[in-house]
């Protein structure tokens, strides 16, 4: 299995884009958390965007309870996601107040201006 993800700085946030027809692998989200929490670290910064095509994979509530508290891995992490062909559904309300519970601010945005107006205006860094 290659890189499902590619991380890079975008000057005032950490820019994550998933690459087409990725699948949620349970591996996955060790490397994921450890690179994502590396960048915000190494360029100062909580907020970041992810964008790209949504996963094709279904997950449970204790898999999706389990997911949001893994972004606890990032504290004070401020997280924007605009994936296409995502509508939001009970699975990433879950996710988001999980990680809320976390300290981990997460919302779903059907496009990339309105993800990072949100992350701008409302994030310290």
């Amino acid at each position: 299995m290659g890189m499902e993800f590619a991380v890079t700085f975008r000057g005032d946030h950490v820019h994550v884009k998933l690459h087409a027809g990725v699948k949620i692998d349970p591996d996955l989200p060790t490397d994921y958390w450890g690179m994502l929490r590396k960048a915000c670290e190494q360029h100062d910064t909580r907020r970041v965007l992810v964008e790209g095509v949504a996963p094709r994979s279904e997950l449970g509530p204790a898999e999706i309870v389990e997911a949001g508290k893994r972004t606890a891995t990032v504290p004070n992490l401020w997280l924007a996601f605009h994936l296409e062909n995502h509508t939001p559904n009970e699975q990433s309300e879950l996710y988001e107040t999980v990680a809320a519970s976390k300290g981990v601010r997460v919302k779903f945005f059907d496009n990339a201006d309105a993800a990072l107006k949100w992350l701008r205006t409302n994030s310290p860094k």
